[in-house]
């Protein structure tokens, strides 16, 4: 063998070493569901503040539901959204409950955006928001299971609030 071949397979090697000891660890050590929603919850507001919407992405379901209408598919619009305007979101209540593979959080949320020029700060009260663990990838091969927000549900008068008058 030549030094060539010999390092790729050692590279080859050291690289599945890796992703087998990560493997055992969550195996081994599995995450707190509450922190793992919290984390991502509040990974993804940072990054939208910072006008980067992939943080945002990774935590919406496909089949997202606000207040019962599906939102789903629509990652362009949220995407462009996103990068454009920076909303300014804070969830009062981090503390999901959660029950087997799903997980519910109610609390006000705060809300910064801007909107055709104008700014609207808003308090919407007793959102609900409803997590599944649904399969995933990590690294592009390696199953596993990710917490995503299904559903939101809000009071009517507070979304038509949000648009400005």
């Amino acid at each position: 063998m030549g030094k060539t071949t010999k390092a790729l397979l050692f590279t080859g090697l050291f690289l599945v070493l890796l992703v087998g000891i990560r493997v055992m660890m969550q195996i081994a050590n599995p995450p707190n569901d509450k922190q793992l929603i919290a984390t991502a919850l509040a990974e993804s507001i940072k990054q939208s503040k910072e006008g980067r919407p992939g943080g945002v992405l990774d935590l919406l379901a496909a089949n997202l539901k606000v207040n019962g209408e599906s939102v789903g598919g629509n990652n362009a619009q949220v995407m462009k959204y996103i990068r454009e305007n920076k909303p300014d979101v804070t969830v009062e209540n981090m503390d999901p409950v959660v029950t087997g593979d799903e997980a519910t959080l109610v609390s006000p949320v705060n809300i910064s955006i801007s909107f055709l020029g104008h700014s609207v700060d808003k308090q919407l009260k007793d959102v609900h928001m409803v997590f599944q663990k649904l399969d995933d990838k990590e690294w592009l091969v390696i199953p596993t299971h990710r917490w995503k927000l299904t559903e939101v549900q809000v009071q009517d008068t507070s979304m038509a609030d949000l648009m400005p008058g």
